[in-house]
């Protein structure tokens, strides 16, 4: 099941926020990560019964970091850093915080959806349960997770290879952990 936020009426200054996330608005710093991590403690408020302070957010780092701690906020929840490129036995090393706990695999942009597969794979014998979220989806990884709890603020009909550039051309765009921190040349 794939939760999408932007299929429900929302207010205004929701609406602004999805706007703001959008690679097309050239907005990047702290109004991107304000707009993120409302974003994130919405998506949890909307769902609030399917999720409590005794969760375990994991945050895809460094582009998640935002969104993440909005979810971790909204429940109280224990949140852990993953860095996929730099830590291979991370869910192994953090066995002690996952195992038996509800585990909220937390990502900014699903786009092949390939490395959260891969983190599900890893967590889910050992937690109680695994929900996915994250703010964008790109429309041709939701049918690799139809069978998964999923939450997404917005499926988007995008995909492109995030990198150092401000506007997207082809399939190459700005990257979102760049644009959050300012990074982009």
């Amino acid at each position: 099941m794939v939760y999408e936020l932007m299929q429900e009426e929302l207010e205004q200054t929701l609406k602004d926020c999805v706007a703001t996330c959008k690679s097309s608005s050239g907005v990047e710093g702290a109004k991107l990560r304000l707009a993120h991590y409302q974003l994130g403690r919405e998506l949890v408020l909307r769902n609030v019964r399917l999720f409590d302070d005794s969760d375990i957010v994991v945050c895809f780092m460094r582009a998640a970091l935002p969104f993440a701690m909005g979810i971790a906020d909204a429940i109280d929840s224990t949140i852990l850093f993953f860095n996929n490129n730099e830590d291979r036995k991370f869910f192994e090393k953090n066995d002690a915080f996952i195992r038996g706990k509800d585990v909220i695999l937390v990502d900014s942009v699903i786009n092949s959806g390939e490395s959260m597969l891969s983190s599900y794979q890893k967590v889910k014998d050992s937690a109680r349960s695994v929900k996915i979220m994250a703010n964008v989806m790109c429309d041709k990884a939701k049918p690799k997770f139809l069978d998964k709890d999923v939450f997404v603020v917005r499926v988007s009909n995008n995909s492109f290879k995030g990198t150092k550039v401000k506007k997207q051309s082809g399939n190459v765009g700005p990257d979102t952990g760049d644009r959050l921190f300012k990074t982009l040349v």
